[in-house]
């Protein structure tokens, strides 16, 4: 069952010079993305208590849960990865229809690196690799995440934060911050992820959201005289952690992801660019990427479509 999961080969479509960094790239998303976040949610308890958030510990530990016969009889685990298995395979139609999207765009590309798509109707962010060699899209692999829900609006008392729509373009990165870890009241939900996950900024851009009050800040509650209001919105790629599901858009505009995801967008630095030069990290206030790795591929732009 669990060779399933990392032998699960992406078919390559492509011919240049780093086929073999793009063949581990995919196999390390598949592993230490996909992989770690199912065994982490079926075994939270146990790989929390082993490991907190140290995540060589936790590949240790899953490689050691995965040997168990309890383990792969696990009816509930078999089922996470039943659910998840579209995530580990590459559906070709729909990778055509990403890069159709792609060449619409106008984006001034002088040299490889990673490219990030966010598809807000099936809640995805696809990891690609453009390669000016061919001048082609190649791809990584792709995850689930949640975005702006505006229909939450509803949920608001006067004075709290609004709830906007994930603006769709091309968005470069600006700074960022590394989160604190620190959790709401309920002591369960993680609004930025663990400690030391990147939150990616893009800066503030306009979007829309519903107005729910009237002039005299009451709460509208019939849906139908809600109006379709223009706002500004401080857009982020970050983790988060909590009650709502990966793959349901619920956030306040920005776009959550697992911890996973984080990680090793972090790590590999595919949305760092702006913050490196050459290897040196320009970022005074917050810590550079732990085992940064691909300096060459570094990436800055995230593209976001409503639908693919």
């Amino acid at each position: 069952m669990f060779k399933l999961i990392l032998l699960l080969t992406i078919p390559f479509y492509f011919s240049f010079a780093n086929t073999v960094v793009i063949k581990q790239l995919q196999e390390e998303f598949n592993k230490n993305v996909l992989e770690t976040n199912i065994f982490r949610k079926r075994f939270d308890s146990y790989l929390t208590k082993t490991c907190q958030d140290d995540f060589e510990c936790l590949r240790k530990q899953i490689n050691y849960l995965k040997k168990w016969d309890t383990v792969q009889n696990d009816e509930s685990l078999k089922k996470l990865i039943k659910n998840n298995s579209s995530l580990f395979e590459l559906d070709t139609t729909y990778w055509e229809k990403v890069q159709q999207k792609l060449q619409t765009k106008k984006i001034k590309l002088t040299k490889s690196q990673f490219l990030s798509v966010i598809d807000l109707n099936s809640q995805l962010f696809i990891l690609t690799f453009w390669d000016e060699s061919t001048n082609s899209f190649h791809y990584i692999g792709k995850d689930l995440i949640s975005s702006g829900d505006i229909s939450r609006e509803s949920e608001i008392k006067f004075g709290e934060d609004h709830y906007l729509k994930t603006p769709q373009g091309i968005f470069s990165t600006q700074t960022g911050w590394r989160s604190d870890g620190s959790s709401k009241d309920d002591n369960v939900t993680l609004g930025y992820g663990h400690k030391d996950r990147y939150v990616f900024y893009f800066g503030k851009h306009k979007t829309i959201r519903y107005n729910t009050f009237d002039k005299e800040k009451n709460k509208i509650y019939d849906s139908n005289k809600w109006q379709l209001i223009t706002d500004e919105l401080n857009l982020a790629l970050h983790s988060h952690k909590s009650s709502k599901p990966m793959g349901v858009a619920a956030s306040h505009g920005c776009i959550r992801m697992s911890d996973e995801l984080n990680r090793f967008i972090d790590t590999n630095l595919v949305l760092h660019k702006n913050m490196f030069q050459g290897k040196k990290w320009l970022h005074k206030y917050s810590k550079e990427p732990t085992q940064a790795k691909h300096y060459n591929y570094a990436g800055e732009y995230l593209i976001i479509f409503d639908n693919i």
